[in-house]
């Protein structure tokens, strides 16, 4: 496919969906939707909302690092990622990449130095995890640099991603899920556990589930948005990927949950009268606003501890979600578009490692395979 000239873009198919890629400049940008024409609506919304990049930048031979990498960031990438991961690549930026490679020139960054930097930041007790950001960070920042000539190609290429021994995961037992489920029957923390613990959502899209994105007719849930903090203020934001917009069907445990819920939540209404805010939230605070993340943590570890279960962290629901539906021979291409991963691998290499029964009917297998008579 011939590359359109800058501002034009191409739409074309993925699966079901469409994408759009418009070039402006150094920056791309992506959208996708159901149809071609709600892509391009989209990607074109996109672009209008980027800062034009500034003269200064792009002519500048002598560009350093820490200068180019904040301004990217601060005034183009935060519109395309989410605000938590903003904050997060921020952090990075200013607490590890720059102090150590922020003075050196943009043209004459080389794999060398970001070795050394991902080095010393494993010396200094940063995590794999850490290390690992930090190199996506500079890869995608330098890919920018790399499309506005600023650099004759990306150093990061020849950069080994750092590997380590992974956190071990600590799902919940199947035993202390549905002492939970029935210790919670008819309270307002049944259908929130539910939906992390059955249907695997996330904190932020729990919290922004709406009444309208469950259809009690056909049994079904919506994942459409989410809601962060941004600067103390609870917002809406997208969601982390465009396989994050998923419809899952409900159980009819979940789904019964769901209804008693409703009947609480309207309670709560009523006691509030015109004092309410309406947002339509499935999970509120006792006003009818958005709830505080910290209050549903706490909310959980208060849960786990009446039930006598040890600590766990709230995204651990989702790591549960995904081992329970594979230890029942649930496959993992189902499981990641129940999750809304980017990818399949995501959802095997993370979140089903701790499932035991498959492999114990691997085993069951084997031995009545070693059990035949051979004549």
């Amino acid at each position: 496919m011939a590359r359109k000239a800058n501002g034009q873009g191409h739409t074309y198919k993925v699966g079901s969906s469409y994408r759009t890629v418009i070039r402006q400049g150094g920056t791309v940008v992506t959208a996708m939707a159901k149809t071609a024409q709600q892509s391009k609506s989209l990607a074109k919304v996109k672009l209008s909302k980027l800062p034009q990049e500034k003269s200064s930048v792009s002519g500048n031979p002598k560009l350093m690092l820490e200068e180019f990498l904040l301004n990217w960031l601060d005034e183009v990438h935060q519109h395309q990622i989410a605000h938590s991961t903003y904050r997060r690549y921020r952090s990075l930026a200013v607490h590890h990449i720059n102090p150590i490679l922020g003075h050196q020139e943009l043209r004459k960054l080389n794999s060398h130095l970001i070795t050394n930097l991902l080095l010393n930041m494993r010396s200094c007790g940063q995590s794999v995890r850490s290390q690992q950001q930090a190199r996506a960070l500079l890869a995608v920042a330098l890919s920018e640099a790399e499309n506005r000539n600023l650099i004759p190609i990306n150093p990061v290429r020849k950069v080994k991603n750092p590997q380590g021994v992974g956190k071990v995961l600590t799902p919940l037992k199947f035993e202390e899920v549905k002492r939970l489920l029935k210790t919670y029957q008819g309270t307002f923390l049944s259908a929130r556990l539910h939906v992390s613990l059955i249907c695997g959502l996330r904190q932020g899209e729990a919290l922004g589930l709406k009444w309208q994105d469950i259809d009690f007719e056909s049994g079904t849930l919506t994942v459409s948005n989410q809601i962060q903090r941004i600067n103390g203020v609870a917002t809406f934001t997208r969601l982390k990927t465009s396989r994050s917009y998923r419809t899952l069907v409900l159980t009819e445990e979940t789904l019964e949950s769901l209804r008693i819920h409703r009947i609480l939540i309207a309670k709560w209404q009523t006691s509030c009268a015109d004092k309410w805010t309406s947002l339509d939230l499935v999970f509120p605070s006792n006003d009818g606003s958005a709830r505080s993340p910290h209050i549903d943590y706490n909310e959980w570890q208060k849960a786990l501890k009446l039930c006598g279960i040890a600590p766990h962290r709230l995204h651990d629901a989702r790591h549960t979600a995904a081992t329970l539906m594979y230890s029942q021979g649930i496959g993992i291409e189902t499981i990641s578009r129940i999750l809304g991963h980017s990818s399949s691998a995501v959802t095997s290499r993370i979140y089903v490692h701790a499932a035991l029964e498959p492999i114990q009917n691997a085993a069951i297998s084997l031995n009545k395979l070693l059990s035949q008579d051979y004549i």
